[in-house]
């Protein structure tokens, strides 16, 4: 039903029995209640997003709309009603001799939008209305039925258009039933019969099963025709759920081992159909092609197990196909979005535009993933028989090759972002596992953004801190992504508050990362520390779990798998990105070099080496002193290394003495040094590499402190 009034004639043809599909209006009108009462389906199509009333209306680009919206509820027969716009050649060609309208006169008599008032003037002693096939010439299709109305001597033009209606109400229904039962006699062969009733059709093929069965039962008790292939077939037939096969509908077999199924005319015709253009509907119609109007596919899980044989083509063509066409076609490519899909086509019958809108955009983004992944895959793909010099080259090509494709997918929202007035969210890449998906969070309010930003460091940092090959177990606490308490020890406990001593002042809000499982020793320690925001570990007792989670309510408590390597670091500059590999300890302590006379004690070694894995997770400039196995002192993210060596000094105080340094980047001059060593340092770790490392290490030489050189490894982090 077209209509664009008070809906009184929808009201007698719904009354009548017949079946309303949907009721289409070009403003906001009665109609449209009436339609909601009834429980028909509705769509606004407004002329003033096509330029209204006056001269700018688009009448074109208006037809191609209702058009499309007819075809998409798959329509049989248009019955107009009071509609206020004139349509287009475009309607008239997708619904040839199917579209009716009645009008308030006994045509030919009195065309146009004043037939009551032009009878009245004419002084005519009867008027009526008419039941005919609309043409795009206004009132002058063939007329199916009339009937007259008396026109009383104190008529006037409400008067009368009433008593008209009065007659409408009985005589449209009528006339509308008797033409889809063909009886419509004063048509006689002409374009009145009515069409075959359409059958919606779906195309399922799918590699994750999950679920389809289950939508393919759904679709079949609302009458839909399902054409499916390869495995897909297979589990629909074993579940006794009646479809054909693709082969069936196209009448060519599968061939190349599977290769080609689905990439053939009949189907991606069906597909790409636009069904508001009248010329692809009578290509359609003359290849006896039948129009598809939901594709459910999903594709082969490629990074699982990456080859060219998981290189699907048949798949993202038909997806992409119907996301093109999401004006008259649904896609579906994940299985969470069955049961939406089925509960609306029950409820309307068809898909609205804003869900198939939405499913193009989960299908363009699905494609594109694989694409993506397919990308990665050649990169990582390495010529044979390479030499030493041409491996280097290739790992730095796959590391940084020509184009990166990442698709990202939201893992979860956040309350904000760094502060409230941004927004926030994590983000995984498609086809890579996070340990973050792995977490379990047993208590404490939802995570924030830093929350994550410094769990993410602390705990990717308490596993580096042990030495390989010993007993030790580490504790890291974060504050601000720089390490404010670190240490190292057999027992979990005593590391958890020697990092806690390292500055228990900045460890207030912090992250704590505990090495290893946190037993009720360990919680009964963190209990009676400062309050922290995150405590992360890999396992909890479960005693441990209840005192802490009544001890510290607002703390966030996860556990979680070891993290995994980083590959690629990428940080965003506006529409510029910066891409490097991670910063990984190239240069091991035992190849180091001692620059100095004095010579590190095997107890210095030890500090110098965690030292310097402390100093390198912290922001530049930094320096990081550390005095059997604890760090006492950080001082991070100054301008100048000078102040980073007076901060790290004070916030250790007497701990210092004895103890061992590490600076991310070489000492420029011997200041920074000489802080250190003044405050009772016995010795320091850095890059070298500087044009006054002679000046540096005599200095060192004279204040009796060892300087070690990591063979130029700087450690800058921003």
């Amino acid at each position: 039903m077209l209509a664009s009034g008070s809906g009184t004639i929808l009201e007698a043809i719904i009354a009548s029995g017949l079946e309303v599909r949907v009721v289409i209006a070009d403003r906001s009108c009665r109609a449209l209640e009436v339609a909601a009462a009834a429980g028909v389906p509705s769509v606004r199509v407004d002329r003033s997003e096509f330029g209204g009333f006056g001269s700018s209306f688009d009448r074109d680009a208006y037809t191609r709309a209702v058009t499309a919206a007819l075809v998409d509820h798959r329509i049989d027969m248009v019955a107009m009603a009071g509609f206020g716009t004139v349509l287009g050649k475009v309607v008239h060609d997708a619904y040839p001799g199917r579209i009716l309208n009645t009008h308030p006169a006994l045509l030919p008599a009195f065309p146009g939008w004043h037939a009551v008032a032009d009878a009245l003037e004419a002084g005519v002693p009867e008027t009526g209305t008419t039941v005919h096939i609309a043409t795009l010439e206004m009132d002058a299709g063939p007329v199916l039925a009339q009937r007259s109305v008396p026109v009383l001597a104190d008529d006037t033009q409400d008067t009368l258009h009433e008593r008209i209606k009065a007659v409408e109400r009985t005589l449209y229904p009528a006339t509308i039933r008797a033409f889809l039962d063909g009886l419509a006699g004063t048509v006689g062969d002409g374009p009145g019969s009515p069409p075959e009733v359409a059958t919606m059709k779906a195309l399922l093929s799918v590699y994750d099963k999950t679920g389809i069965v289950d939508l393919a039962r759904g679709l079949t008790d609302l009458g839909w025709e399902l054409v499916s292939s390869g495995g897909t077939s297979a589990a629909l037939a074993e579940a006794g759920v009646d479809h054909i096969e693709v082969a069936e509908l196209t009448g060519a077999p599968e061939m190349l081992g599977g290769r080609v199924k689905t990439l053939h005319p009949v189907i991606h015709g069906g597909i790409l159909a636009d069904r508001s253009k009248a010329e692809h509907l009578e290509d359609i119609e003359r290849l006896g092609i039948g129009l598809i109007d939901l594709v459910v596919c999903n594709l082969y899980p490629f990074s699982s197990d990456p080859s060219v044989e998981l290189i699907d083509v048949g798949g993202p063509t038909m997806v992409r196909a119907a996301a093109k066409n999401h004006d008259h076609v649904g896609v579906v490519v994940d299985p969470a979005d069955y049961g939406p899909v089925l509960d609306e086509l029950r409820a309307d019958g068809s898909l609205s535009l804003d869900t198939r809108l939405r499913l193009a955009r989960a299908a363009f983004a699905h494609t594109a993933g694989y694409d993506a992944a397919i990308v990665a895959w050649l990169d990582e793909q390495a010529p044979p028989s390479l030499t030493e010099l041409e491996a280097d080259s290739f790992d730095s090509t796959a590391l940084l090759p020509p184009t990166i494709h990442l698709t990202l997918e939201r893992a979860g929202s956040l309350r904000y972002g760094e502060n409230p007035h941004q927004h926030g969210a994590r983000y995984r890449i498609v086809g890579q596992q996070s340990w973050w998906d792995e977490v379990v969070q047993h208590g404490g309010k939802a995570l924030s953004y830093l929350n994550i930003f410094d769990a993410d460091a602390a705990w990717r940092l308490v596993h580096e801190l042990p030495t390989p090959g010993t007993d030790q177990v580490a504790v890291a606490i974060i504050k601000h992504a720089n390490p404010c308490g670190a240490a190292v020890h057999a027992d979990l406990v005593v590391a958890y508050q020697r990092a806690l001593d390292s500055d228990p002042q900045s460890a207030f809000g912090g992250i704590v990362a505990i090495g290893g499982r946190v037993t009720t020793e360990v919680a009964a320690a963190i209990a009676g520390g400062p309050q922290a925001d995150v405590v992360i570990a890999s396992s909890y007792d479960d005693e441990a779990l209840a005192q802490l989670t009544s001890k510290r309510k607002a703390t966030r408590l996860l556990s979680a798998p070891s993290p995994e390597p980083l590959v690629r670091q990428i940080r965003g500059l506006g529409a510029s990105v910066l891409v490097q590999g991670p910063d990984e300890f190239l240069i091991p302590p035992d190849q180091w070099q001692v620059a100095t006379k004095v010579q590190p004690t095997e107890a210095t070694w030890r500090d110098l080496a965690l030292a310097w894995k402390v100093c390198a997770r912290t922001t530049s400039n930094a320096i990081a002193i550390v005095t059997d196995g604890q760090a006492v002192g950080v001082g991070a993210g100054q301008q100048s290394r000078v102040v980073a060596a007076e901060i790290a000094v004070t916030k250790a105080g007497p701990r210092a003495a004895g103890g061992a340094a590490a600076s991310d980047a070489f000492f420029p001059f011997p200041d920074g040094l000489l802080v250190l060593a003044e405050a009772g340092v016995a010795a320091v770790v850095q890059p070298g590499g500087s044009i006054r490392d002679g000046e540096v290490v005599a200095a060192a030489d004279e204040a009796g402190i060892a300087v070690v050189m990591a063979g130029g490894e700087r450690h800058f982090r921003h």
